[in-house]
């Protein structure tokens, strides 16, 4: 007789280890609670991911806009760093970059007064004039068959009190970025230069990218610079013109402005055409109409034809490229966005095209033992080391790039 073999019983299986009794167990306690708590549960952890969602999206734009603000303070830096550079060659400003950048700030600040204590005290006159101008207006178009009312046009005195607090506080809002940008730029402009070594630390194997890329870049602000100075000459240049030939007076004055705050994506552009049509108001309402239509026509051509083409040869940008940016630049950051989209653009096609290059293998820059910097696996690196190369800076060397054909030679 064989003897029967039997597995031992294992050990009885723990109390709750069960998963289909778990889930029975808590779908039964689920269905045990009333239907009014059940629906009050669903509500609270609804509030709570929405209030999650609004807390994590509070945040990503928080920290969205501070990204924008040193971006901003990065651009302004670049554009003046050169002429921080230049200051530092006079006497006085040898030792220390921080006196030669509050110099050239003291400057800035100062030329901004003055046209606002040009501009500003002309325009609140002109503007107490403006009920008695509406009614002369509205008056003369009754007399020639026109009935319109202006009184329903305009906005009524009701609403004022809430349009100038939200206009006041969108003014305390660009103020403040304004101010911070303003502050982050002289850090930056007075050590910067650290900052830059220990970013081009993070390129160990060929840290003379990212020498390249940085000077390529304030060759690009630079260039942008000088066209936006030709934008703003061009600008002010058309406006004075226009506005002698209608024969509105301070021409000259509203030219003046309108060249300054052309330097202002915009809105600067709508304020000097208005400044141009209040004052143009006190000699009567055809006046005030041609100059309105002169302003129009210089904003459309600036706005769409000559601007985006000065933006785009300066920085190597297409127009339409120039123009998407700066719709962007407002949408994102207003009237921030829309004064640094270009450039910002501008840096961003630099390093793109770099990168791009790089994971082709097409790029390689080393320094020779003279100090210059090669080109070695490319035959032509492009327009690029043009505008490197044409960016010369006293005090600073001017990297030399050699086709692989030469080093050859």
């Amino acid at each position: 007789m064989a003897a029967s073999t039997s597995t031992p019983p294992g050990p009885p299986e723990p109390v709750g280890r069960n998963s289909k009794g778990r889930d029975a167990a808590t779908s039964y306690k689920w269905d045990r609670l009333s239907r009014p708590v059940q629906v009050l549960v669903g509500v609270g952890v609804a509030t709570g991911v929405v209030v999650i969602y609004n807390g994590a999206s509070g945040l990503i734009g928080h920290v969205f806009n501070v990204v924008l603000l040193f971006l901003f303070a990065s651009v302004v830096a670049l554009i003046l760093n050169p002429v921080v550079d230049l200051l530092q060659r006079l006497p006085g400003f040898r030792s220390h970059r921080g006196p030669a950048v509050l110099a050239l700030y003291l400057v800035i600040f100062s030329a901004i007064g003055g046209v606002v204590a040009l501009v500003i005290p002309n325009l609140v006159d002109q503007a107490k004039h403006i009920p008695q101008l509406v009614s002369q207006l509205q008056h003369g178009l009754a007399d020639r068959g026109i009935d319109v009312n202006l009184g329903a046009v305009l906005p009524s005195s009701s609403s004022l009190p809430g349009n100038a607090v939200s206009v006041v506080a969108g003014v305390a809002t660009t103020v403040a970025d304004i101010i911070l940008v303003v502050v982050i730029s002289i850090y930056l402009l007075i050590d910067g230069r650290g900052l830059v070594a220990t970013m081009r630390n993070l390129f160990p194997e060929n840290p003379h990218r990212f020498d390249f890329a940085l000077l390529a870049t304030g060759s690009t602000m630079a260039a942008y610079v000088r066209g936006q100075s030709l934008m703003s000459l061009i600008i002010g240049a058309y406006t004075a013109l226009t506005l002698t030939l209608i024969g509105v007076h301070y021409a000259i004055v509203i030219g003046v402005a309108a060249f300054l705050l052309e330097f202002v994506p915009i809105i600067g552009a709508i304020l000097a055409m208005a400044l141009a049509v209040v004052v143009a108001l006190l000699q009567g309402p055809l006046v005030a109409g041609l100059a309105a239509i002169a302003g129009l026509v210089g904003h459309a051509l600036e706005a769409y034809v000559v601007g985006p083409r000065i933006a785009g040869h300066v920085t190597k940008l297409h127009p339409l490229v120039a123009m998407a940016a700066l719709l962007i630049g407002a949408d994102v950051g207003g009237i921030l966005g829309a004064l640094f989209a270009v450039p910002l653009a501008a840096i961003a096609n630099i390093f793109l095209g770099a990168f791009y290059r790089s994971r082709r293998g097409e790029v390689a820059i080393t320094t020779a033992d003279d100090g210059t910097v090669d080109a070695e696996s490319l035959p032509r690196l492009g327009d690029e080391i043009e505008a490197v190369e044409d960016a010369g800076v006293e005090g600073r060397p001017v990297p030399h790039f050699r086709d692989a054909a030469d080093g050859a030679e």
